[in-house]
């Protein structure tokens, strides 16, 4: 029996129940770089509106940003988070924090008709944290660390009003 046969055999001897394991043993196994996306309208709910993620990365944000003002940290090629806003809004809060006093996160985003918005410490002399009208459109969100390949979990809470 060639190996092509073999493998048929053996994978249908396996059943659905073990393949379906094997699948959610490698999504579990292999590391994830995939982002997360929110579409708003204004007066969302809950408001705050939070998503989890990894920061950090080996690729500097000045160069993701295409420039170098305020862009400090190193994050991932990939954005972390993909926010849709379904229209404008005056003012719109990002806010990214976390747990450990260790980790140091920075804050990229880039949004429509060139919109590139750095941060890092702005929140109480830690957080990385923007506020200002935003267009309608897709922005692109990256979470950093001050440090090259450095991870560390993180929340990243967005609100219509100032956040504290």
């Amino acid at each position: 029996m060639d190996i092509y046969k073999n493998c048929q055999v053996n994978m249908a001897n396996l059943g659905w129940g073990a393949l379906v394991g094997i699948a959610a043993t490698l999504a579990i196994a292999s590391p994830s770089f995939a982002q997360s996306a929110i579409a708003l309208g204004r007066n969302f709910r809950p408001d705050p509106a939070t998503l989890q993620g990894n920061g950090g990365g080996n690729v500097s944000l000045a160069s993701l940003a295409g420039i170098a003002d305020n862009c400090r940290g190193f994050a991932n090629t990939t954005p972390n988070h993909t926010i849709t806003l379904n229209e404008t809004f005056p003012l719109l809060d990002l806010l990214v924090y976390n747990s450990n006093v260790n980790d140091d996160p920075t804050l990229l985003v880039k949004g429509p008709n060139g919109i590139v918005i750095c941060a890092d410490d702005e929140s109480s002399g830690r957080y990385p944290q923007t506020n200002r009208r935003l267009p309608k459109g897709t922005y692109q969100v990256w979470v950093g660390s001050k440090s090259v390949n450095q991870s560390f979990p993180y929340t990243l809470s967005l609100s219509e009003i100032v956040q504290k």
